[in-house]
């Protein structure tokens, strides 16, 4: 009966959590954040949220002799810099996330990525090294737009300096402008009860 009672919680926990990955709140925008306080606030509201975070910076010779690459956790891990970059798990102020995926990107030169959609709780990226790349953001209510140059026309243009954190919430696209050497890291985030819904969803 114990374990009935549990398995039953466990499904209705799931329908509840996945239910409001797609819950759209139709004004929402980027917003600026200073503290935590209005992180939290903006995050339980669906928005994209963005914060800078100073931290130590990164010793840019670890890059050296390293080719392009995108999205790469390979290069994430080899490098060590779980520990070195301005992140923080408390930031999402969530006890129920899990499955942190982190990733790291290289760019030599000017690059334009495609559109891609966040389905994961979040994803998450920051700027480590470079003058700046742009973000065009992409509200859920166009998800059946498929042309790439209406959905420019439909998005938010994000500047991403140094040290800036942009958290991007589920069912948001997202495109990438770089304009010069850039270094930035992603993360991808799910929660206990998203994680077998995303994990297929990234599948598809």
């Amino acid at each position: 009966m114990l374990f009935l009672i549990i398995i039953t919680s466990f499904i209705i926990l799931n329908l509840y959590f996945i239910f409001n990955l797609y819950l759209t709140n139709y004004n929402s925008s980027l917003q600026l954040t200073k503290n935590m306080l209005e992180l939290k606030i903006n995050l339980s509201k669906y928005n994209p949220v963005l914060i800078n975070i100073p931290t130590n910076p990164i010793d840019l010779d670890i890059f050296n002799n390293l080719d392009p690459f995108y999205k790469n956790n390979i290069q994430f891990d080899n490098l060590l810099l779980l520990n070195r970059i301005n992140f923080n798990n408390n930031l999402l102020n969530s006890n129920l996330l899990c499955n942190f995926k982190y990733s790291l990107s290289y760019y030599k030169e000017t690059s334009i990525k495609e559109f891609k959609e966040c389905k994961n709780n979040y994803h998450i990226i920051s700027c480590i090294t470079g003058k700046y790349f742009y973000i065009y953001l992409v509200h859920p209510k166009y998800k059946n737009i498929k042309d790439k140059e209406i959905l420019l026309t439909k998005s938010e243009r994000i500047l991403i300096k140094p040290y800036d954190i942009l958290i991007i919430p589920f069912g948001w696209k997202y495109l990438q402008e770089i304009n010069d050497k850039t270094i930035n890291y992603h993360i991808d985030v799910d929660n206990f009860f998203t994680f077998i819904h995303n994990t297929v969803l990234n599948k598809i």
